[in-house]
């Protein structure tokens, strides 16, 4: 098959650095929580280079953004989608989710060149941007591709509340991306770019991670709740101190780690304390766990050595405990065809590619079980993730966009079917 695609794409560069400059941050990251200005303005231009590409937006409910681009040429021709977010972690660094929204919109740019050159295609295209993948303002995290197949109510999703009140529903309609449109139906195929945020494709001397596994995770939300009392007066034996607790379950939950090394990971990343005053004695710890491990031997264990910590930590300080919130994401598998389908693109663009798991989260698996679904990654220098400091080199980001694009020019010219993709049938 001929490559559509010339080396180097200096249109990923510039429309990248589009994406960069909103929330950029004096540390060379991005501040661009779902729903903020700067995710707004993230927004339009994603909007913006689909409309100038000629597709056709639709926003849900849920405020997903969809670009639409017809290359079949009919209208019951089936979708090929790409996709991934725009949002950020606090502070966060400019790779994570809006490379992988940067390069699917090149992809969609060729595609449509080629197409204008005379090439054929057997589906349509479309590019997503989802709503809240991080999970760092409105939790859960993969909130918008969870809406999309079914695992949440979009009622229910734009309730959520952020720490200050404001649900989703508030945030979208106030940068003006709260849609109505109708989603596009569930594609025949679903393909996402992400920067690995981790050090396994550098220490295997590798360009692309083909991820055939997911890890599974346990996340939970608790609050401890004690009694507020002056941090001098009140005697020591009466305190019902929350933090204590929530001190006492950070340790614990910690010391799970140590028990698996290597195989399970742990973390309090988050806590709310009120009245977060210096001379009161803290009355509320709101705070979120997290295990994650690719053993279902070690994961369900694991997670209830956490809610017991839980548990002994509220008796130990003598505060009451409630879970507010109890996720867990299952160890899955991801398609085989589709890892092939990816596995041949690196091999005729040139690039050597390795199986590897995901650890984090990716809105792709959403849509897992849903249709078949590729995730591929690019290195991350250094491992280096959710931090202003986050870097992947512009020769990584250019073999991406290469191999993103083969496999989805040979989904596009076979249906959406990877099968059909691996084997070069075409209409």
């Amino acid at each position: 098959m001929t490559s559509i695609l010339s080396p180097v794409d200096p249109g990923l560069h510039d429309l990248f650095d589009r994406f960069s400059a909103c929330g950029a941050t004096a540390g060379g990251g991005v501040h661009r929580l779902c729903g903020s200005a700067e995710d707004g303005e993230a927004r339009d231009v994603f909007a913006a280079i689909v409309r100038d590409l000629g597709g056709a937006m639709r926003t849900d409910a849920v405020g997903n953004q969809f670009g639409l681009f017809a290359l079949a040429g009919r209208p019951d021709a089936p979708l090929v989608m790409l996709g991934s977010h725009l949002d950020s972690q606090p502070q966060g660094g400019r790779f994570d989710g809006a490379l992988g929204v940067a390069i699917a919109l090149r992809v969609a740019a060729t595609l449509l060149r080629a197409e204008a050159a005379g090439a054929t295609s057997d589906a349509d295209l479309c590019v997503a941007n989802w709503t809240n993948e991080e999970g760092a303002r409105f939790r859960p995290s993969l909130l918008g591709s969870g809406s999309y197949v079914g695992h949440h109510r979009p009622e229910d999703a734009l309730a959520i509340r952020d720490d200050d009140g404001v649900t989703l529903g508030e945030a979208l309609r106030a940068i003006g991306h709260r849609g109505i449109d109708p989603a596009p139906p569930l594609p025949a195929s679903y393909l996402e770019l992400h920067v690995e945020q981790g050090r396994v494709l550098t220490e295997a001397g590798a360009t692309i991670g083909i991820v055939a596994r997911n890890w599974g995770a346990i996340k939970i939300d608790a609050v401890f709740t004690g009694a507020q009392a002056h941090t001098g007066p009140c005697p020591m034996p009466l305190r019902r101190d929350a933090l204590l607790a929530a001190a006492y379950a950070i340790a614990e939950v910690r010391a799970i780690a140590d028990r698996w090394p290597g195989r399970v990971h742990t973390s309090v990343s988050r806590i709310r304390v009120a009245p977060n005053s210096a001379n009161v004695v803290p009355s509320r710890v709101e705070l979120s766990v997290e295990i994650r491990s690719a053993d279902d031997a070690i994961l369900n264990p694991a997670g209830a050595l956490a809610d017991e910590a839980l548990r002994a930590a509220a008796e130990r300080a003598r505060t009451d405990l409630a879970i507010l919130a109890r996720v867990e994401r299952p160890i899955r598998p991801l398609p085989g065809a589709m890892r092939d389908l990816m596995a041949l693109a690196a091999e005729e663009t040139g690039h050597r590619a390795i199986p590897m798991d995901t650890v984090a989260g990716h809105d792709a698996l959403s849509l897992l079980g849903a249709c078949p679904i590729g995730l591929i990654f690019v290195p991350s220098v250094d491992g280096i993730a959710h931090d202003a400091a986050e870097m992947t080199l512009d020769s990584d980001m250019q073999a991406g966009l290469a191999v993103m694009l083969r496999a989805t020019e040979r989904l596009c010219r076979a249906g959406g079917s990877p099968e059909r993709a691996i084997r070069g049938d075409a209409r």
